[in-house]
């Protein structure tokens, strides 16, 4: 809480302390990108970002470029990354999010930022939720505001929140979700280093079980003990009283610190570290680290040029059925985003509907109400990684009742294949949405390739 960092943070960018942590080896091993989320962090922005570099001179002796720095108040996001990788990045945008009283007074809210490296697009969500045992209906009130409002990564994919708009969402910070349980017992079990109980009262999980917030997000196993609240100086003792002008409050012992992810399926992501370190003790929490192994694409350019649409790969759709959350019974259409497509593309209208729940309606689309969509590239290399995002509108006000994404690569070759997958809408799971497709590749397109990396 607004107090300067100690003169050493290395193990916070190390991911050294408790939890899990990095292998000796790979401790040693320099990052290509390092973020930082930060609250109640008074310093200058230029002076953040000139200490982190300084850091990370200091121990890998390399000049960490920044790639973008985004602050509200004193919430702050930080991307550094590797010289060589600098080309690498583009697209880059920043946003932030007040969610105080009222949306504008106090010091609560998110900052973000996204980029593409090479084909790969990333976002980072640093957020500083509302504080108090018993907020957390107001919590993921915030975190559904942040979702909905944050403006980051592709213009035109404004049909889709930010969980969707990336091969890769993480989202961290000071959550402030607490532990539903009697002080005495939470720390009896943290004495005996049993944190499984505890866990199952963490107030986070219950609502992600409950699919409040953060629906279908990931977060690594956590083997650390709770991060807040602890005396200044040392981390011996956790503090539970907090004397506010209203009186005294009572803070639990509780996992407030957290890193969250969400990628889309068919991609590689690993977790490699998730901890807190043990040897920062200037503020009331402990910082929080995690080291992740990501997958990029490379850039992909085309051997061969478009020379006749026998070269050309085809998307084509035989039928989809989405089941979707609604007492409506207008009709619905679907629109296709993707980049690998030059436009977004759209559906008629479905030719029929049932119902047998007045809350949810069935609606059907045959091939010939759905489109056949042509990729900018045909190379089979290039359509693996590429993803197409969906939302299904209805005719009558256009208005979207739910989005999803859907990867290519299991779906190329001659025969059609079977997707399933869920619809969801500003942060809620709507329906689900199954179909059959296939991805046409022509034969001389499937074994030319030439990768820029």
């Amino acid at each position: 809480g607004s107090v300067p960092p100690p003169k050493s943070i290395t193990s916070w960018f190390t991911s050294k302390g408790l939890g899990k942590t990095l292998d000796e080896v790979t401790v040693s091993i320099p990052h290509d990108i390092y973020v930082f989320g930060t609250q109640e962090n008074s310093m200058g922005d230029k002076e953040w970002v000139d200490f982190l570099r300084a850091v990370l001179k200091d121990f890998t002796e390399i000049e960490y470029r920044p790639v973008a720095m985004q602050s509200l108040w004193n919430i702050k996001v930080v991307v550094l990354v590797k010289p060589e990788h600098e080309n690498r990045i583009s697209h880059v945008s920043t946003s932030s999010v007040k969610t105080g009283i009222a949306n504008t007074l106090g010091n609560k809210g998110a900052v973000g930022v996204s980029f593409m490296f090479n084909g790969t697009s990333f976002g980072f969500v640093n957020c500083h939720l509302t504080s108090g045992n018993e907020k957390t209906a107001r919590r993921n009130q915030n975190y559904l505001d942040i979702l909905r409002l944050l403006s980051l990564g592709d213009k035109q994919l404004s049909s889709f929140d930010i969980s969707l708009r990336f091969t890769h969402l993480f989202w961290f910070g000071d959550l402030n979700y607490r532990l539903d349980m009697d002080i005495q017992e939470i720390l009896n079990y943290i004495s005996r280093k049993e944190f499984e109980p505890l866990l199952k009262v963490d107030q986070l999980n219950l609502e992600k079980e409950k699919h409040k917030v953060f629906l279908r997000f990931a977060e690594e196993e956590i083997t650390f003990p709770p991060t807040y609240r602890y005396e200044r100086g040392s981390r011996d003792t956790y503090v539970w009283h907090k004397q506010k002008p209203t009186g005294v409050r009572t803070n639990v012992p509780s996992w407030c610190d957290r890193i969250l992810w969400k990628s889309y399926p068919e991609t590689h992501v690993n977790c490699n570290a998730y901890g807190c370190t043990d040897d920062i003790m200037t503020s009331d929490h402990s910082p929080v680290f995690g080291s992740f192994e990501v997958g990029v694409t490379s850039q992909f350019v085309s051997k061969k040029g478009l020379s006749k649409s026998s070269d050309q790969a085809y998307i084509e759709f035989e039928s989809i059925e989405a089941i979707v959350k609604t007492a409506s019974r207008t009709k619905f259409f679907i629109e296709f985003y993707s980049t690998c497509l030059e436009e977004f593309k759209k559906s008629f209208e479905n030719d029929s509907q049932s119902s047998d729940n007045i809350n949810f309606l069935k609606v059907q689309w045959s091939s010939r109400q759905l489109p056949t969509l042509k990729p900018i590239l045909s190379e089979i290399e290039y359509l693996q990684d590429q993803h197409l995002l969906l939302t299904v509108k209805s005719l009558d006000g256009y208005e979207s009742y739910g989005e999803c994404v859907i990867a290519l690569k299991s779906m190329i070759g001659s025969t059609a294949q079977q997707f399933l997958t869920y619809l969801a809408h500003r942060g809620e799971e709507t329906g689900n949405i199954r179909g059959s497709m296939k991805v046409r590749v022509p034969a001389e397109r499937m074994g030319t390739r030439e990768r820029l990396y």
